[in-house]
Formats: structure tokens, sequence, C-alpha cells
């Protein structure tokens, strides 16, 4: 390998292992080696340090997949709804399951709201809760309703956040 391959491919490195900071030094580094062990194989199968390169593309999209697998599995360690929701919101416009993700929670989580809105108001304003129809045949019914309505749609909305980052996570491009 000549001086300038090295010199372009040592840049090149460099730069990804920039772009992957926010991965763990030593999962950088196991990229980066491993980047660097294929870049010298092609190099010395008669590649140019360019062709080799350009095989790999640019940085940012070769760590692309690193930082996002990386990003998945933070989220789905994090058990923290919004977390997921968050990193489920930053990859929605690559992926239909990262989206179909999003809207389900959406959907459960605004239904969850409601359900304990309902139920405030119900202690609040009582009067107007009787405006719904068939409310007024639940009468005090309609507290057990409202609870299980809370907390059967929190249980979804995090439940469809979880399935959704484990489905990205499976994903073989993601590997």
């Amino acid at each position: 390998m000549g001086a300038q391959d090295e010199t372009d491919i040592n840049t090149w490195l460099g730069y990804l292992e920039q772009v992957l900071a926010p991965l763990p030094a030593s999962e950088r580094e196991d990229i980066v080696i491993e980047a660097r062990a294929h870049l010298e194989e092609r190099v010395a199968a008669g590649l140019s340090a360019t062709s080799a390169l350009a095989g790999f593309g640019k940085a940012e999209h070769y760590a692309r997949a690193f930082l996002d697998d990386h990003a998945l599995t933070q989220a789905l360690h994090s058990r923290r709804a919004l977390t997921m929701a968050k990193t489920l919101f930053g990859v929605a416009g690559q992926s239909l399951i990262a989206t179909l993700g999003l809207i389900a929670f959406l959907v459960f989580g605004t239904t969850t709201i409601g359900a304990i809105a309902c139920l405030l108001l119900k202690f609040a304003r009582p009067e107007l809760i009787n405006l719904w129809p068939g409310s007024e045949r639940l009468g005090n019914g309609l507290y057990p309703v409202l609870v299980a309505i809370a907390v059967i749609d929190a249980w979804l909305a995090r439940f469809s956040l979880v399935l959704a980052l484990k489905g990205l996570k499976g994903r073989p491009d993601r590997e």
C-alpha cells in the first residue's frame, strides 16, 4: 500500500471515528478496526484507496447504521416511553415500522390522557360527565371503566414503542 493510499484511509477512518463519537469507546474502536481491515484487504487485492473508500461511501453514511442501532438499544434499555418515542421519531422518516409504532403510541397515548382527563373531570365537575350518551347508566361504574381504559391504553402505548424498537433492532440492515 502506497503512502497516499494509507493517508487517504487514515483520514477517512479518523473522520469515521469522529462521527462515531456517541458510541462507547470500545465499540467505536472495534468498528474502526474492522473497517480498516476491510479497506486494507481491498487495497491488497489491487484496488486503490480511492476505489476501496468509494465502496464504503461517506463516513457519515457508513456510521449511520451503527449509530441508529446504538440509539435503539439505548432507548430499549431506558424503559422510558418518551425516550423510546423520541428515538422512533428520529428514524420514522426511514422506516415504516417506526412510523406505525409512533402512530400506535400517539393513538393509545391520547386515549390514555383522555381517560385520565375524564376521571379528573368526573371528580371536579361530575355534572359534565352525564352529558355523554350512556354515561348516566354507568353512574359510579364509570370510575373503574375509565381507570381500566387508562391502564390498558397506557400499557398498549408503551408496548407499541417497545415492539417497534425491537422490530427495528431485528432488521438485518441494522446489524
